[in-house]
């Protein structure tokens, strides 16, 4: 038996059911590949590695040390040997005597030395050692005489080569187990550096390349790269479901982050979105209160509407309430496309049939998807203000809400571009008033004064006084009378106030006090559609008109006149006034008359061409024709 089998005597016998147990449990270990689990089982068996070479030299060093004993009892033996030989040639019985009894406790122990696996089982060493030992003892005992010194000489040297062959079996077998300790020490050795240098290459394979996979990965996922993941080719160990969990964990963090990032940008959309429309409500707002109500500023809000709410061509409308037809302010499509729509919906789709419309109202005619919005401000209703809605679109809560507000907006300004007219208007009647009062107390009473001196001069006058006295006195009475007849015309124009009559009814009066001096038929046409004109364009416009009948009175020589006022939808007023009289004279300006010229400069005022001409069927005809500013930009 070598030493190494003798090093592993101490385990439990019954390692026939202990060994494959292991081995399934190892097996079961490797197979879960588990890192934890392995670096245990990886360090156990360097641990057990180094305990067997510990082990191996701690039995070598009891087994060496048994027989450096052994050794030294077969030397003591061979002293002994001969010592009693001295003794016997000698004669010393008793040094004999103890000597033999000191080797017969010593050469009974030689047989266990094959028990023991000291010596081979098949060594006959011990065995004739003890079977020479009680005839060389004989020998020993017996009295020296020469035929047992002969045996003696030939039996001592045997027995002594006996003992030689047990030294030599015992250094063979301390030979053989210190070449077993070297060889199971350089494989305990060899086995832990391969098991350390495994470990060491499991743990860069398995350990440290993973965790630095999963370092750089976690650095890119810190720097906002979601997209960063591990490789599936990971360690099936703890490594490798901290790599799928972090994949996990990173998947749902990319959705999270994905997400949030389109909350964000929604949310920054709604807000740049909300950001454009609170814009869009300052500029109108600022626009419509900063200075006068004009067209330009009604049309810059329209675009800017449409651009932000992404809505078709609108118009701004206005009517009073009394009114039958609205009429537009501003628009941003063509008026030629504008007046076709409104000709062909007409205003009751908008406007509705009776009360005025108080919310927002969808309408669907053909092609057309109109939206109308109520211009409702202060307490008042202004008209509506329609859009079109682009095809394939519907109209938004929010869309609603933000043209409620601009309407609202828009409905104000109206009413206070309103009460600003009326207080021009009135501040211009005011003014008027005052010139009237300035030319009743002055220019009137002088004219008046002026007709009664001449009245006197003419009834002072000789009967028979020169004719050419009486008539220049009869010339200048006329003069007179004529002029006094137009100061009062138009102080009674200057004294109109505000709110006593519209201009139509003014008109009709105007009319119908001329056919009352003319003694014929004038007729009067008006087909205004609602256009509201200006405190100075009506004044103008009468002035106007007063002058043209007042001309027809006194040169025309007519029995009839018509007097025609008509507006169309792009603002455009003709005004035609004819008769059938003896048509124009040669001079445009008659000598002492110029009414002509007065009715040209009133029709450059108001921006307008003037025609005079002649009917075809005799008689004279004054065209007058202008675009008319809206009641908001005409002061």
């Amino acid at each position: 038996m070598n030493l190494f089998s003798r090093s592993l005597s101490f385990l439990p016998t019954r390692s026939s059911w202990i060994l494959p147990g292991l081995r399934r449990r190892v097996g079961q270990v490797l197979g879960q590949r588990s890192l934890r689990q392995r670096l245990a089982l990886s360090l156990a068996l360097l641990f057990f590695l180094v305990l067997l070479g510990v082990l191996s030299a701690w039995r070598m060093t009891i087994h060496s040390s048994g027989e450096a004993r052994l050794l030294n009892h077969s030397a003591a033996i061979r002293m002994l040997v001969w010592r009693m030989e001295v003794a016997h040639l000698t004669g010393d019985r008793k040094a004999l005597t103890e000597e033999l009894e000191e080797c017969e406790v010593r050469l009974k122990p030689l047989p266990l030395l094959v028990e023991n696996g000291l010596l081979p089982t098949d060594s006959p060493w011990p065995t004739l050692l003890l079977q020479a030992w009680p005839e060389l003892r004989a020998h020993l005992e017996a009295a020296p005489d020469p035929e047992n010194q002969r045996w003696l000489a030939q039996a001592l040297p045997s027995f002594t080569g006996l003992l030689d062959q047990v030294v030599h079996g015992l250094e063979q077998d301390l030979e053989s187990s210190i070449q077993t300790l070297r060889w199971v020490q350089g494989t305990t050795l060899l086995g832990a550096l391969l098991l350390t240098l495994s470990i060491v290459f499991h743990l860069q394979q398995d350990f440290f390349t993973p965790l630095k996979v999963l370092l750089r990965s976690a650095q890119a996922v810190q720097n906002g790269q979601f997209s960063a993941r591990i490789s599936p080719h990971q360690p099936n160990n703890e490594l490798g479901e901290v790599s799928n969990a972090f994949n996990a964990m990173v998947e749902r963090l990319s959705v999270l982050y994905e997400g949030l990032e389109q909350r964000v940008a929604e949310k920054t959309r709604e807000l740049q979105h909300s950001n454009h429309l609170l814009q869009l409500l300052y500029r109108t707002a600022t626009r419509l209160t900063e200075g006068d109500l004009t067209q330009e500023i009604l049309l810059e809000m329209l675009v800017d509407v449409e651009r932000a709410l992404d809505l078709g061509p609108g118009i701004v409308c206005v009517r009073r309430e009394e009114d039958s037809r609205a009429y537009p302010l501003a628009t941003t499509l063509p008026e030629i496309e504008r007046a076709a729509l409104c000709e062909s919906l007409g205003c009751s789709i908008c406007f509705g049939s009776g009360h005025p419309p108080t919310a927002i109202s969808e309408h669907h005619v053909g092609a057309v998807h109109l939206v109308s919005i109520p211009l409702t401000g202060g307490g008042q209703w202004q008209g509506v203000m329609p859009f079109q809605v682009l095809a394939g679109n519907t109209l938004q809560v929010w869309q609603a809400q933000i043209l409620q507000t601009l309407a609202g907006h828009v409905a104000t300004a109206l009413a206070n571009a309103r009460r600003t007219e009326e207080r021009h208007r009135l501040a211009v009647y005011e003014e008027r008033a005052v010139i009237a009062r300035e030319l009743h107390d002055s220019l009137a009473q002088s004219l008046s004064y002026l007709k009664i001196q001449v009245s006197l001069l003419q009834t002072r006058l000789e009967p028979k006084a020169a004719p050419e006295l009486q008539a220049t006195v009869e010339e200048l009475k006329t003069g007179l009378n004529s002029v006094y007849r137009e100061l009062r015309e138009l102080l009674t124009t200057f004294r109109l106030a505000p709110g006593q009559t519209s201009f139509t009814e003014e008109l009709t009066s105007v009319v119908q006090e001329a056919k009352r001096r003319c003694g014929f038929d004038i007729f009067l046409e008006q087909r205004m559609n609602n256009l509201e004109l200006g405190a100075n364009e009506e004044i103008h416009l009468m002035r106007l008109i007063r002058e043209a009948l007042v001309n027809i009175e006194r040169h025309a020589k007519a029995t009839w006149a018509r007097v025609t006022l008509e507006a169309n939808s792009l603002r455009q007023v003709e005004l035609c006034i004819e008769d059938n009289g003896q048509g124009w004279p040669a001079t445009a300006s008659p000598d002492g008359h110029f009414g002509l010229t007065i009715m040209r400069e009133r029709a450059a005022f108001l921006k307008g061409v003037l025609t005079f001409d002649a009917r075809p069927a005799g008689g004279a005809r004054i065209t007058l024709t202008f675009i008319a500013l809206t009641p908001y930009t005409a002061h």
